[in-house]
């Protein structure tokens, strides 16, 4: 299943603070009793971050990046449910030093109380990922090969999938097994709306670098009705469309860099509602002409 990171509370912060022997000045604030939001929840998708925290990408510092959105959304008046990250969390090729970075620009989030629940891209390297990420919560796997998830809400079900086939190539590829599990979990849950959440965008007409299996996975998805979108990063670009049947695709921005100038990167806010999803895109450029920008995404019928 995706890694999982659960929130540090006051007690595990003092008591690794002990057990390393170095002295942390407790900040209080970080665990006051702030509210959560059980509806809202974080999403990222291709931080990007390399071992060398100076690292820079096409005139960005990816870890400055991660940092400052990170500041953002935890200042938040209420707590989000959950942060989700979207794949490519490492910078090329998943080295263990690049995970290490990671690890460290995520503590802010779960001293803050909030849960955290990682993909793979096709800049990860599964072994690396696992062995650096020591704290993630573990449960049992539903697929040996595999990190796939069921997150149940009260208003929704997101569904984490994983589709990294080869690290540092493009093209990803979901399996038949994966999209077996798919389709019994989404038969098995059916009684609420479900969002479905993996890092590669769906490939068109075998252009290069998307879902190698979109027609297999959409024969999955689109008779489902309670499927109400696909959720996905890789291309850097802020893009929300809806294919005929109704799913909402929701391309995520970019943490780290942008391909094409101009776009956006940044992070987005996601609202569950009762019929639809709320969408509030958060601009790491806060003069850009789309920060702030809200999308409600009402769900498909039937």
């Amino acid at each position: 299943m995706p890694i999982q990171l659960p929130p540090i509370s006051r007690r595990r912060f003092l008591a690794g603070s002990a057990a390393t022997g170095v002295s942390l000045v407790f900040d209080h604030k970080l665990f006051a009793a702030q509210p959560t939001d059980p509806h809202s929840w974080v999403l990222l998708a291709d931080p990007h971050i390399a071992d060398d925290r100076n690292q820079i990408e096409r005139g960005v510092n990816m870890t400055d990046n991660l940092k400052t959105v990170v500041q953002e959304f935890i200042a938040l008046p209420k707590r989000p449910a959950g942060v989700l990250i979207d794949g490519d969390c490492a910078y090329g090729t998943g080295e263990p030093g690049d995970y290490a970075t990671l690890t460290e620009q995520l503590q802010p989030i779960r001293q803050a109380g909030i849960p955290i629940h990682l993909t793979l891209g096709n800049h990860d390297e599964r072994t690396h990922f696992w062995n650096a990420l020591t704290e993630a919560k573990a449960t049992k796997r539903p697929l040996a090969d595999k990190h796939v998830a069921l997150l149940q809400t009260s208003r929704a079900n997101w569904l984490l999938l994983d589709s990294l086939e080869t690290t540092n190539v493009g093209p990803g590829l979901l399996g038949d097994a994966q999209c077996d599990w798919l389709a019994k979990t989404l038969d098995a849950n059916a009684d609420k709306p479900a969002i479905v959440f993996a890092h590669h965008n769906p490939q068109k007409d075998n252009a290069p670098a998307g879902l190698k299996d979109t027609q297999h996975f959409f024969e999955v998805i689109e008779p489902r009705k309670q499927v109400k979108a696909y959720i996905f990063g890789h291309t850097h670009n802020w893009n929300v469309t809806k294919t005929d049947s109704g799913i909402h695709l929701i391309n995520l921005p970019p943490v780290a860099y942008v391909f094409e100038k101009g776009k956006p990167n940044g992070w987005v806010q996601a609202t569950l509602q009762p019929d639809s999803l709320r969408l509030e895109l958060h601009c790491l450029d806060r003069t850009h002409q789309d920060h702030g920008q809200v999308l409600d995404l009402k769900w498909r019928t039937g």
